[in-house]
């Protein structure tokens, strides 16, 4: 946002703010941190990594929000917190519904209003952004125009969303994760870390910049960070054990 505060400001949560869709026969939990004052902000809807949810990722998101934007985040059908058993069939086709649950909160920002009104009038829904770390790298993908064979004659994309960032997102392999740029997919963002190895899983960071190297060319960044493995450095949350240094 060009006027977004050099300095952070006050920020307040409204959480959980509670959409019912129906379409997906279920109720989607959102975690909604803004500016306390301040209009015409601009909009992050934030995608969480596997099995983690809304209240996760706050080093991050309330630093967007203390710097000028709306943040949205929800928790996806496959987080923990939800205490489904995992053999659960809707956590299969997560990937699908993780976007289905963000295109939901975009399409509902009257009804996050009334939930919280001290957003009432205040958000910019030209100016929408998505993010996702890990998985929700993948989600932010297909969220600015990215294809999977699961979905060939299918567009999930959404229009309002203008950009997207990706936070170590997961590397190339069969399934919904082969994804396919076409020419016009949304500028995108995309942040990992060298030190982000699983040995036998990824044996190379450079896995996680792979949307980056296949999309051949188009609006887009690719930021390597040295010594950052995969929270990149605390964003998950400092309480959390898998990475407690910021």
């Amino acid at each position: 946002a060009a006027a977004a505060p050099q300095e952070a400001v006050p920020i307040v949560t409204v959480n959980p703010v509670v959409l019912t869709d129906g379409a997906q026969g279920k109720d989607i939990l959102l975690r909604v941190t803004a500016p306390l004052k301040g209009r015409n902000l601009p909009i992050i809807l934030f995608s969480h990594g596997a099995q983690y949810s809304k209240d996760d990722y706050l080093p991050l998101t309330e630093f967007w929000a203390g710097h000028g934007y709306v943040v949205i985040q929800a928790t996806h059908i496959e987080s923990l917190s939800l205490g489904l058993p995992r053999n659960d069939p809707r956590i299969q086709d997560a990937w699908k519904s993780r976007v289905l649950d963000l295109r939901k909160a975009l399409d509902s920002l009257a009804e996050i209003e009334k939930q919280a009104p001290v957003l009432k009038g205040r958000m910019d829904r030209k100016r929408v952004l998505a993010a996702g770390h890990s998985f929700g790298g993948h989600t932010t993908a297909v969220l600015i125009g990215a294809k999977t064979p699961e979905m060939p004659d299918k567009d999930l994309s959404d229009p309002r969303v203008l950009a997207g960032v990706m936070l170590a997102p997961p590397g190339l392999a069969p399934g919904f994760r082969q994804l396919a740029w076409p020419a016009d997919a949304r500028p995108a963002l995309n942040i990992v870390g060298m030190d982000d190895i699983i040995p036998g899983f990824n044996d190379d960071w450079q896995a996680h910049a792979q949307y980056y190297y296949e999309r051949q060319g188009g609006p887009q960044c690719l930021a390597a960070l040295t010594g950052m493995k995969h929270y990149l450095g605390g964003t998950l949350g400092t309480h959390r054990t898998e990475e407690k240094t910021p």
